[in-house]
């Protein structure tokens, strides 16, 4: 650790909030100064692993500590946007889990706070800090895959059911990042629709099937799930030359590039409906071998790295602020039983 290190103070231990300390405790540039959590048990834990820690089971206390120059927020969704506010309002650095408000109202308040303060707002969309995922962009950005049709994702699993959370905004945000990101873009018009099965008297959607209609013609499908037999975290993008599948559980070819294509071929220079074949390509697969770097290592590097330099984290406000756009649009469709909804165009 280093003498100007980040203190950081760990706001929500739970399931994921572990994963968050440990990198924050490796991370030479960064301090694990203390950690804050409504439960003793939790804080003692913690207390066992990381003994120069400040324990907090007080938010404002902790927020009100001098030495704390970043906050790590890991609680549950509902919570995020208070405590982030509470967070710069103290000006500290904020880091939070996916999503950072469950509004793009909200999202934006805490963007031009952010600002305001001249603190790093930062979300947790892990995944763009995987290079795996930056190895599918640059095959399509390079034109390897050509004209890109459509994308799919399967992110599935039997449980975590939740009820602070539906499955929409607790798994969509993954690939909502993630295809923005591939295709520089939001998408226009989003349709989804939702079904509770396990918990229906709570009404918290534990499937979803939403459809994203992007720019230049792309569209995405999305497929989400705690009620599946199968765990599959799966993207597959179709191009007019080739096809790639993204398998993020594949370790040992979490890339491959399948060599198929197919187009129209018309017969005479005047051609009607019936006067065309389809030309089918099937050529090999590729395995590009790119070792996965933990994301997750990378992303509390980045955080802390702009927090010492000042620079514009890659999942800023602003990006937050697109992907709950779109989240409020697929959840306005799921309420309207699957009717095509606007995503709204949001400047920050």
């Amino acid at each position: 650790m280093t003498a100007d290190a980040l203190r950081i103070c760990h706001v929500g231990i739970g399931y994921w909030g572990p994963n968050l300390m440990r990198n924050v405790a490796a991370n030479t540039n960064a301090e694990l100064a203390a950690v804050c959590d409504l439960r003793a048990e939790s804080l003692q834990n913690a207390s066992e692993k990381y003994p120069d820690a400040k324990l907090y089971d007080d938010l404002g206390m902790a927020l009100a500590d001098p030495e704390i120059d970043a906050v790590i927020i890991a609680t549950p969704s509902g919570l995020h946007y208070e405590q982030a506010k509470a967070a710069l309002t103290a000006k500290k650095h904020v880091f939070v889990e996916k999503p950072l408000a469950e509004t793009v109202s909200e999202a934006l308040e805490l963007t031009r706070l952010a600002k305001f303060v001249e603190r790093v707002v930062m979300v947790g969309h892990t995944f763009l800090f995987n290079n795996i995922v930056h190895e599918v962009k640059r095959c399509i950005d390079s034109g390897e895959l050509g004209d890109i049709f459509y994308a799919y994702s399967q992110r599935l699993n039997l449980g975590r059911f939740r009820t602070d959370s539906d499955v929409m905004w607790t798994l969509a945000p993954h690939d909502v990042s993630i295809l923005n990101y591939w295709f520089d873009t939001s998408p226009d018009v989003v349709r989804a629709t939702g079904q509770a099965h396990i918990h229906p008297d709570i009404g918290v959607a534990e499937i979803c099937f939403a459809n994203l209609e992007y720019p230049q013609g792309r569209s995405a499908h999305l497929h989400l799930s705690w009620l599946d037999p199968q765990k599959r975290r799966e993207m597959v993008v179709v191009g007019s030359k080739k096809m790639l599948v993204y398998d993020d559980m594949k370790a040992e070819a979490h890339i491959r590039i399948y060599d198929k294509s197919a187009e129209a071929q018309h017969h005479s220079a005047i051609s009607d409906f019936a006067d065309f074949t389809t030309r089918l390509r099937a050529g090999g697969i590729v395995s590009p071998q790119v070792q996965l770097v933990e994301p997750l290592s990378v992303e509390i590097a980045h955080f802390v790295d702009c927090c010492r330099t000042g620079a514009v984290p890659r999942t800023d406000g602003r990006h937050a602020v697109d992907v709950i756009a779109v989240l409020e649009a697929m959840e306005q469709s799921m309420k309207a039983n699957g009717m095509p909804t606007n995503v709204a165009r949001i400047e920050a």
